[in-house]
This record gives structure tokens, sequence and C-alpha cells, in this order.
């Protein structure tokens, strides 16, 4: 079986400036895989690249065997992405937004619908889904855009710290529903500065640092 994520040899420059040197890691499907380093170390970099959201100088990038390079539209239908910021519509109920998110993957109309109402129900959200994002709390807001990056269910969930800024109880909810991912058989790559998130969820590890893979392992 081929890994979830494979990243042989990644490079990426941005005028002077080496973000990627020489990153290489594996994540094997269905597990958590923690992507640790410091600012500017060339996490999110990475993250983009295998999201198709950015063009390497150099090196191997496949998702479930498919070559982001070479298959970028097939390799982002397994993928799914959620980024450090979240980008919600305001005006847009939280269902408005799932289904202007399906539509956008091209889902039926039949399974979207179901899809929609599966995400919300695992996520907690049912009773927020006809209010408009703008008054949902950051909690709430993380986990729609949670709900929005699982709906045409991919294999692999990216995730650029998705805890940051959540109060405790929030941050134990998305944690659970990490553990139910990967129960489930969805591979999770997350990229976290709170130690204790990785320590908590990880199957393997990867520390960047200067772009380069300087340790991996088990927590």
């Amino acid at each position: 079986m081929a890994p979830a994520v494979l990243i042989q040899n990644l490079q990426k420059r941005y005028g002077n400036v080496e973000a990627v040197k020489n990153v290489s890691f594996q994540v094997e499907p269905s597990e958590i895989f923690g992507l640790l380093g410091p600012n500017g170390a060339g996490k999110t970099t990475t993250l983009r690249i295998l999201c198709t959201l950015s063009t390497p100088d150099g090196g191997v990038v496949e998702v479930s065997g498919i070559s982001v390079l070479d298959n970028p539209r097939a390799a982002r239908q397994r993928l799914g992405y959620v980024a450090q910021e979240v980008a919600l519509d305001k005006v847009l109920t939280g269902r408005e937004l799932l289904q202007l998110q399906a539509s956008l993957y091209h889902l039926p109309a039949a399974i979207a619908k179901q899809r929609i109402d599966t995400v919300l129900e695992l996520l907690g959200l049912q009773e927020y889904a006809n209010k408009k994002t703008g008054t949902y709390s950051g909690g709430l807001r993380k986990r729609l855009d949670l709900a929005a990056g699982l709906l045409h269910s991919p294999d692999v969930l990216v995730l650029d710290e998705p805890t940051v800024g959540l109060d405790i109880e929030s941050r134990f909810v998305v944690w659970e529903f990490l553990r139910q991912l990967r129960a489930a058989g969805t591979t999770v790559l997350i990229t976290s500065h709170y130690l204790e998130e990785i320590d908590a969820l990880a199957d393997r590890v990867a520390i960047i640092d200067r772009g380069v893979v300087i340790a991996s392992g088990t927590p």
C-alpha cells in the first residue's frame, strides 16, 4: 500500500530565501502525523505545496500514490485542507457555506445533503447550522472550517495550527474529533506549536528547522 503522504527531497525558494531546503518524510494511512518546528521553519510552505497551492523547485510529493505535481486535480480530490486562519463568509449560515463548498467539489445534490448532515452531526454543529457564521464563536468557526475540509471525504486531512487561539474546552473537542477520524481510517497531518497537542494526538512526528527535517519518530 502506498503511503498516505510521500515527500522526498522537497525544495522551495522565494527569491534569496530557501524556505524549504531538503524535506523528506512519509505519512502512513490511518495515522496522525505531527509536523513541528519554529516559525519560519518551512512547515506551512511544505503543506501549501502538498495541497497544490504552491509549486516546489524540486522534489517528489505524492498523496495516496498520486503525484501532486503531475496530477494536482486528482490529488486535491483526496485532500482536505484547513488553513491556520479561518476564512468564512459571515453573511452565510453554516449550512449555506457547506453547500457552497460542496458545489466547488461538484458533489451531486443528494450526496451533498447527506455529507453536510453527517459533518454537522460529527462536529456538533446541528443547532448552529442555520445561524450566520458571523455570530459564531472562535471554536464554532474552527469546527465549521473542519467540516468544510471533510465534506468530500478526503483520504488525508491537512491541518495547519488547528487549535491556535481556542480555549481549552474547544481544543479538547477538536482533539477528540481527530481521534475519531483516525479510528475511522482518515489520515491526519497536523502542524502545531503546542507540544502537548502533538504528544496527545500524534503517532509519529517530524521536526523541521530552517527548511530541513532534523528529527523524526514517535513523540
